[in-house]
């Protein structure tokens, strides 16, 4: 069965349905790409990303929360974080999930997420860092 929850890149809008979807398991459009320099710990801007619903779905509030994201399937897990605003990053935990507390519906709801690289990996290009969204998803 197809996901009826989805992230979207390329600096979408929040409230809009505007952004590119992320692919799914193939890597033929990452949540962000380009290098970092390990050798100088190089940190990433933030990638502005938003998760919504299809078109007539909505997330279900359940113990407190629409939905829960993840940093998985990565052993580079503990150089990623999450955050709900740019501004938030600094305090961001690497590997952190992050929930989200409000609505998600057919409309982007926007995070944001960060990477790192450090001295002591080799030069390499990560494709196994994947964001897992949790959520129950009903009609609107």
């Amino acid at each position: 069965m197809a996901s009826l929850i989805k992230i979207y890149n390329d600096n979408p809008t929040a409230g809009a349905t505007d952004g590119t979807l992320v692919s799914s398991g193939d890597g033929s459009n990452p949540i962000a790409s380009g290098a970092l320099k390990a050798n100088e710990n190089e940190v990433s801007d933030p990638i502005k990303l938003a998760v919504r619903c299809d078109t007539g779905y909505q997330t279900v509030e359940g113990t407190s929360k629409h939905a829960a994201l993840t940093i998985e399937d990565s052993a580079s897990v503990d150089k990623w974080k999450l955050a709900l605003t740019s501004e938030g990053l600094s305090s961001a935990t690497w590997g952190a999930g992050l929930d989200i507390t409000t609505l998600i519906d057919d409309t982007n709801t926007i995070f944001y997420a960060q990477a790192r690289a450090v001295d002591t990996e080799d030069p390499v290009e990560d494709t196994t860092v994947d964001i897992k969204v949790a959520a129950t998803v009903g009609a609107q």
